[in-house]
């Protein structure tokens, strides 16, 4: 478990990671407005929408070159207010939520990004990670077994890891809501360790519905559609903790459906 001590700069728009204040002061990058003009053209990771776009970048730390991401949010569309209530949720924007996720996860020992600072003036935002290096993500490495077949034995290891690190989330009721494995990164360096990404729509609902729990668990069944049956009803029931019993059999067809659903979607919109 992790917890951070936070510095409060530029008036309340920025927020910063007490172990990465020096570097950003050395850096002069002590207001929103600097921090937010300085990564403008910082190398684009990731951008699915023109309001939303992560970049990558690097700071000299005593000659070291530090990789880091920023997480850039603008002013949302119409669509993404109204898709949400049309689901009877409410919407998700901006880089706020997903700090706090990051936050939360480290809180309840969840390996993830590690934040850095976060910043926040009128419909603008953004969020600062450090970038985590050497690591593939499980999509990738399962994928790869297809070429090079994963040993039994480290594919087992993966299944009990991500159900440990599932039932630890939705016990602290916190739910994904992208739980696929291309949002999980393993460890070149040690194997053990599987970093949670991507946290931007994390919700926190105490006690998590079921209906949540049974979305993180399609998602991930979907994303590992390769993966042996009984490995991944090893992962379901490493999950509960316990040997199945007649009353899972309403969740195991649950959860299969909403795969189902995930898939049709995937399929219409060629995802």
């Amino acid at each position: 478990m992790t917890r951070f001590e936070l510095e409060t700069w530029d008036s309340g728009r920025l927020i910063v990671n007490r172990t990465f204040a020096d570097l950003l002061r050395r850096h002069d990058w002590k207001t929103f407005a600097t921090i937010w003009s300085c990564t403008a053209d910082a190398a684009i990771a990731k951008k699915l929408r023109t309001d939303r776009i992560t970049l990558r970048f690097t700071l000299d730390d005593n000659g070291v070159q530090r990789p880091f991401y920023i997480k850039r949010h603008g002013r949302s569309s119409w669509k993404e207010y109204l898709k949400p209530f049309l689901r009877l949720t409410w919407p998700i924007l901006g880089a706020r939520n997903e700090w706090n996720a990051i936050i939360d996860f480290h809180k309840i020992g969840l390996p993830t990004m590690t934040p850095v600072a976060f910043g926040e003036s009128g419909s603008d935002s953004f969020l600062i990670t450090e970038s985590i290096e050497n690591c593939h993500k499980l999509s990738e490495v399962l994928a790869n077994s297809k070429k090079t077949p994963t040993p039994p034995l480290a594919l087992r290891q993966i299944t009990v890891i991500v159900a440990n690190l599932a039932r630890t989330m939705h016990s602290a009721g916190l739910h994904h809501q992208d739980f696929y494995l291309g949002h999980l990164m393993q460890s070149q360096k040690n194997s053990e360790t599987i970093y949670i990404i991507d946290l931007g729509r994390v919700r926190k609902q105490s006690p998590l519905s079921q209906r949540w729990i049974i979305k993180d668990l399609a998602q991930l069944n979907f994303s590992a559609s390769t993966v042996p049956l009984f490995e991944r009803l090893r992962f379901l029931r490493e999950y509960l903790g316990r040997p199945f019993s007649d009353k899972d059999r309403d969740l195991m067809a649950r959860i299969q459906a909403k795969t189902n659903a995930i898939a049709r979607h995937s399929r219409k919109n060629r995802l």
